[in-house]
């Protein structure tokens, strides 16, 4: 039989080991702050606390923030506020002597919004006038269209058993296959057009001209029970997909064409470096478009229109057929044509922020003399009890503390806290070589067995 043994601990050799790990202690926690830093900015990257860009700042108490100067860019669409201006039968009884309006009339009207301002233009119209319209007159309404630096004329169209070709008006603005992605089925389609008064003038090849109303079609004749629903920006014509009169317009405003243009038909229309949103009609979301009211009589008495509109005034007439009278249809064209029109917008904005993007207060563990004192004390009965605790159970409480200690460190960094834990770690391995290499206790390390 083995004799009874029992184990003695040396409380001077405590003391020792007391006196060594505090020595540690103090050594480590004011020369390890760099990879504190390390070890903080990774439990953060892990934690996805903060970007990978950014780091921490560790601060220590009554230490303060540095800070640096951060530019941020905000991207906005910034939309002109367009004016619409009805050419309905009580505004001309209004403006004008004699009704209904001739083409001299309306030429009058345009040459009026040229002199307040308007640099962009788009009418709807059926075109039709009773009598005989002399060529000269309809010549002279063609060439104060063309005077304006971007305007638009709407073709009204149908579809037929027997279609037409495509007007060459229409055929030059059509967006190529190539840019064209998806079923069209959903869109407006028209394959000959009305005919109208104007189209015959040989300077109306100088107009630009956009599928507007069409017979049979409602989207392009009545505005969207959905108010922020715009009016439709494409149609096909004979198989060619066109801007609409509002798109059109707005393309040149923006100084593009058909071929800039790219389309995912139910999904998405880009130009112009924006890309928006589009339902199987090819009508988008009306989010940022403005619009007002300019009545017909401030238009005959020369109104200035950059007071009301701002620089580049940008005008939507309508004159609606003989017996129509749709004002929302109007408003539906002019908050279209101011959504499509708008342009870029870079915000930039300068501020200041802590550098590295966040900053961690350091919570204050053993950095008073209360907390060292009683540390110290249960350091003391942790190093005088451990000899007597079964050897597997005095590792798996060794091994505890690392992962006790990174879990807290993980748990402080997500409550922009730090502590020295690197210290700490590094401490601990220094305490696990004291129980590694000084086990055998009966060689008077910690005591010896008898």
């Amino acid at each position: 039989m083995h004799p009874k043994t029992s184990r003695h601990v040396s409380f001077l050799a405590v003391l020792f080991w007391l006196t060594l790990l505090a020595g540690c202690w103090y050594g480590l926690q004011n020369t390890l702050y760099s990879v504190d830093q390390w070890l903080f900015n990774r439990l953060g990257h892990v934690v996805c606390h903060w970007a990978p860009a950014d780091f921490p700042q560790l601060l220590r108490p009554g230490q303060a923030v540095q800070m640096e100067p951060v530019v941020t860019q905000t991207r906005l669409r910034e939309c002109p506020t367009v004016g619409m201006v009805e050419l309905n039968e009580k505004a001309c009884e209004a403006a004008f002597a004699a009704l209904p309006l001739g083409p001299q009339d309306t030429a009058v009207l345009l040459n009026k919004l040229k002199q307040g301002g308007a640099t962009t233009v788009g009418l709807s119209s059926p075109l039709i006038w009773q009598g005989e319209q002399g060529e000269m007159v309809r010549e002279m309404l063609c060439r104060v269209l063309a005077g304006f630096p971007h305007s638009a004329v709407g073709l009204r169209g149908r579809t037929a058993a027997q279609p037409d070709f495509t007007p060459a008006m229409l055929r030059n603005a059509s967006i190529p296959l190539e840019n064209i992605e998806g079923n069209p089925n959903g869109l407006p389609i028209a394959n000959r057009p009305l005919p109208n008064g104007l189209t015959e003038t040989p300077d109306a090849l100088a107009v630009v001209w956009a599928p507007d109303w069409l017979e049979g079609e409602p989207h392009t004749q009545n505005p969207s029970a959905v108010d922020s629903i715009s009016f439709p920006l494409l149609m096909r014509w004979n198989g060619e997909t066109i801007p609409t009169l509002p798109l059109r317009l707005a393309l040149s405003r923006l100084g593009l064409d058909g071929k800039d243009v790219k389309v995912k038909l139910g999904k998405e229309i880009s130009f112009g470096g924006f890309t928006l949103p589009i339902d199987d009609n090819a009508r988008t979301r009306l989010t940022d478009a403005k619009v007002v009211t300019i009545p017909l009589a401030d238009v005959v008495s020369g109104i200035d229109l950059t007071e009301k509109l701002g620089e580049n005034p940008c005008i939507m007439l309508e004159q609606p057929a003989e017996g129509q009278n749709t004002p929302l249809r109007l408003e539906r064209l002019a908050r279209t044509l101011s959504q499509m029109a708008g342009v870029e917008r870079i915000l930039t904005h300068t501020s200041e922020r802590p550098c590295g993007g966040h900053v961690l207060q350091q919570l204050p563990i053993l950095t008073t003399w209360q907390q060292l004192t009683t540390a110290s004390l249960i350091l003391l009965f942790f190093l005088w009890i451990m000899p007597f605790v079964p050897g597997l159970l005095r590792w798996l409480i060794l091994l505890a503390m690392p992962a006790t200690i990174l879990w807290f460190a993980t748990e402080a960094v997500q409550r922009d806290l730090w502590f020295t834990a690197t210290p700490i770690l590094i401490w601990w391995l220094i305490l696990a070589a004291v129980f590694l290499f000084h086990r055998t206790y009966d060689k008077g390390l910690f005591g010896k067995r008898r």
